[in-house]
């Protein structure tokens, strides 16, 4: 495959995973890009880096999609921190409480987070393999 199909195939990747379910809340799951019905900010950048470095791609600029895939990644990342940091706080409650609450508390959903990472990853490795192709000639 060329850096060309692997970024192609990363972006769709990408833009796959954000519809897929992030977290799970009270057994429903809920994606990155459409939590409660609406679109948010960081769907909103995942998807631009999908689309620019679709773009890039298309247009024979491959080595420059690894750009938008070290932010794709980077951000996942952050977000992904995020949201362990904020499903984790669960304060001082009596035990017997916590276990009822622990079927109701949100959980993060790792099918989601392992698409986009893996579309983010494919988008980088497109790029990075571009770079590598226009590189001169070693003497």
């Amino acid at each position: 495959m060329n850096s060309k199909s692997i970024t192609l195939a990363g972006a769709v990747v990408l833009i796959i995973g954000l519809f897929l379910p992030a977290v799970n809340v009270m057994g429903m799951g809920l994606s990155i890009l459409l939590p409660a019905g609406q679109l948010n900010a960081p769907g909103l950048i995942l998807v631009a880096c999908a689309v620019l470095a679709g773009i890039l791609a298309l247009m024979g600029q491959g080595k420059w999609a690894v750009i938008p895939g070290i932010a794709a990644v980077g951000y996942l990342v952050w977000q992904f921190l995020e949201a362990q940091k904020g499903l984790s706080g669960a304060g001082d409650i009596p035990p017997e409480a916590a276990e009822a609450m622990a079927q109701l508390a949100p959980s993060l959903n790792y099918l989601g987070w392992g698409v986009m990472g893996l579309g983010a990853v494919l988008i980088l490795i497109g790029g990075a393999m571009g770079w590598k192709a226009s590189a001169p000639p070693a003497a």
